[in-house]
């Protein structure tokens, strides 16, 4: 069969297959992409059915979604993508016949690209668009702008910082302020247009400015540093409340000169050296005792010119050599840093000093100088004394021993030790009344003395002077005499008796001979 198309069948049909290819190309899958359409602006165009899917782009979207790697999304992922740039879009797709059309600014000023979005009946239309021609990148602008804060969010912590915020025009005059810096500005009383006095040669390359604020409100001083960046044709501010800060500084500053006060009065020489060993302190009993001078002092000298000094003043012992004076100086920090470092320097104008280093914190080093002079004089005068009680005892003939309240050997002699078997005086060193009276029991005969002696010896009570015989193993007969001595001593004296018509005898012992070598004292 043969059918006849007259031109209104080929028309209606023609207009049918267009139909038909116009709904395939909304609604259908896979997607669409449109050919670029010529004109000033960069317009990126995204179609999503009532369910969220996207059903169609243009090749400006197409290339926007594959460089953010979104191949595929529905209307919730472009939603979360695109909220950083632009607020308030719609979280859901819904029908509207008549359609609704709806501009969203973006979030930054420096964002080029306006949102529209078009909710019809069939779905949701977006249209990205820039505001300038199409020389900008919409992928490069969208992953600089993305990461972003927006500009909400920026106003929202300017406003609500805790601190003071700022703008000074290019007059002098005040801009913008934060509500921290207005509320400062209502309690405290000043004369000018700002709240903060900066010097006027101050710009945003200078540290940070301290300035003194008093809150007449609340009776108390603020302490602020300010800082400022260049912005337009003025300065953004910003104050750093430092009052912590400047408290704890002044409590530093008053402990300081405490420790300064105390150490003006201390006979000790001091030299406080810092972690990079120059002095920082010192006190007025240290030129006393070195003879350096304040004016060298207080130039802050360093540890290796500070013992220079004391050398070249012959203040510390005179190396045998200077090249190994600063191996010496070396070893000397090193030690003080180890808290190890304890001297005794004997001078040549005869004063002994005894010098201790002693670390601090933070790497800092401290040297102590004592004049001990008098405390050496007066231990050798004490040795002299002793020396010369030991040659006294041993030149008797009666054999000494004197305890001490303990009832341990204060003193003895030669005649002693010779009759209790000892051969030195360190055996005799920490024997007790004990044991001494046992050694002399085996020399002896029986006797009840010995315990008598040993109850007088410890006993506190008030004692008297005593004597008793005593007669030794080989037949020579002892006169025993027991004495108390100041402060709780006892002496106990052992003397040999002669034979009636013979010569007096003595304990024999082996004799050296008293020289002036023999009690001398280093």
């Amino acid at each position: 069969m043969i059918f006849t198309l007259t031109w209104i069948d080929i028309s209606a049909i023609v207009g049918a297959a267009a139909a038909t290819a116009a709904f395939l190309q909304v609604f259908n899958k896979p997607k669409t992409v449109f050919a670029p359409v010529k004109h000033a602006k960069i317009t990126s165009t995204f179609e999503f059915d009532l369910s969220g899917t996207l059903v169609c782009t243009n090749i400006e979207a197409f290339d926007f979604l594959q460089s953010i790697k979104l191949p595929d999304p529905d209307w919730d992922t472009l939603h979360h993508a695109l909220s950083s740039r632009f607020a308030d879009l719609p979280d859901t797709i819904f029908a509207c016949n008549p359609p609704q059309t709806r501009f969203y600014p973006a979030r930054s000023v420096v964002d080029p690209f306006t949102l529209e979005i078009e909710q019809h009946a069939n779905g949701l239309t977006l249209l990205m668009s820039t505001r300038e021609d199409n020389k900008l990148n919409h992928n490069d602008v969208h992953n600089e702008l993305a990461p972003l804060p927006n500009l909400a969010l920026v106003k929202s912590v300017s406003e609500n910082a805790p601190f003071p915020v700022w703008q000074s025009k290019a007059d002098g005059s005040l801009g913008w302020s934060n509500a921290f810096y207005q509320s400062l500005n209502r309690r405290v009383a000043h004369n000018q247009d700002q709240l903060f006095e900066i010097t006027e040669t101050m710009d945003a390359n200078d540290g940070a400015q301290r300035i003194k604020l008093r809150d007449n409100t609340n009776n108390r001083t603020h302490w602020f540093d300010v800082t400022r960046q260049c912005f337009e044709d003025g300065y953004v501010n910003f104050a750093i409340d430092v009052h912590a800060v400047v408290k704890a500084e002044t409590a530093q500053r008053n402990f300081v000169q405490t420790l300064a006060k105390t150490f003006a009065h201390l006979a000790t020489g001091l030299a406080i050296f810092d972690r990079n060993r120059q002095l920082v302190l010192f006190n007025p009993s240290l030129f006393d005792l070195t003879d350096l001078r304040p004016e060298f002092l207080t130039t802050r000298p360093n540890l290796f010119s500070f013992f220079d000094q004391l050398r070249d003043k012959q203040i510390m012992p005179e190396p045998k050599s200077y090249a190994n004076w600063r191996e010496r100086i070396a070893d000397v920090i090193t030690a003080a840093s180890d808290d190890n470092f304890s001297e005794t320097w004997h001078l040549p104008n005869g004063l002994t000093y005894r010098v201790t280093g002693r670390p601090h914190p933070d790497g800092a080093i401290a040297f102590l100088f004592e004049d001990i002079s008098a405390e050496i004089s007066l231990t050798r005068r004490f040795r002299d004394e002793a020396d010369v009680t030991h040659s006294a005892l041993d030149a008797l003939d009666q054999a000494i021993a004197i305890f001490n309240r303990a009832g341990f050997v204060q003193y003895h002699n030669s005649a002693m030790r010779s009759l209790i078997g000892q051969q030195s005086d360190k055996d005799l060193e920490d024997m007790c009344v004990r044991d001494v009276t046992r050694l002399c029991q085996r020399t002896c005969k029986p006797s009840p003395v010995w315990g008598e002696i040993r109850n007088f010896v410890i006993e506190n009570a008030e004692r008297e002077t005593w004597s008793a015989p005593l007669q030794s193993k080989d037949g020579q007969t002892l006169a025993l005499k027991v004495s108390p001595l100041a402060s709780g001593a006892s002496l106990i004296a052992l003397t040999p008796e002669a034979p009636s018509g013979a010569a007096p005898s003595r304990i024999a012992i082996p004799r050296k001979r008293i020289t002036a070598s023999n009690s001398a004292v280093a």
